[in-house]
């Protein structure tokens, strides 16, 4: 075999190789809306207690941007959720699917504490979202609680002031 044609088999792998995965990332692009509403419903059914007593819950159309460090870019809708009670709202806003250290970011937008929820995965391949909280300047890092319905329901009861 030739230099040239050792040179053309890397580049066909590569080129495959690079091909494979852009359509790993589109496919992931087209499943993070459906894996978002799936926890927007899981909330939605915990919540529906509090939706009986008058709190309003509604999704907001949006469309999320978002750059690769490979070049990429994806730009695709998406619903926010907003959640409004007793004068204050909270805000579910999926910013990124593409995060450091998980599989997509939602950040809990309201009065007080800095949050957000992160999917991530297990080493055994189970998904699963966690309730982060962002630091105060200069402390370390919070670890990350399951987002079960007790955890959902202490960050309604603080973003709502109830």
């Amino acid at each position: 075999m030739s230099k040239a044609d050792e040179l053309a088999a890397k580049l066909k792998q590569k080129q495959q190789t690079r091909a494979d995965a852009e359509a790993c990332a589109d496919t992931t692009i087209e499943h993070w809306p459906i894996q978002i509403y799936e926890m927007y419903h899981q909330l939605e059914a915990w919540l529906e207690p509090l939706t009986e007593a008058g709190l309003n819950i509604r999704r907001i159309p949006t469309h999320v941007f978002e750059s690769l460090p490979s070049g990429e870019t994806f730009n695709y809708a998406i619903d926010k959720l907003l959640i409004e009670g007793n004068h204050n709202s909270i805000t579910l806003d999926p910013i990124a699917r593409f995060i450091i250290g998980g599989m997509g970011r939602v950040d809990v937008l309201s009065k007080g504490k800095e949050l957000y929820l992160r999917r991530t995965e297990t080493e055994h391949g189970e998904t699963h979202w966690q309730i982060q909280t962002l630091p105060c300047s200069g402390q370390p890092q919070p670890d990350p609680v399951e987002l079960d319905e007790d955890n959902f329901l202490s960050v309604i009861e603080e973003g709502l002031d109830l």
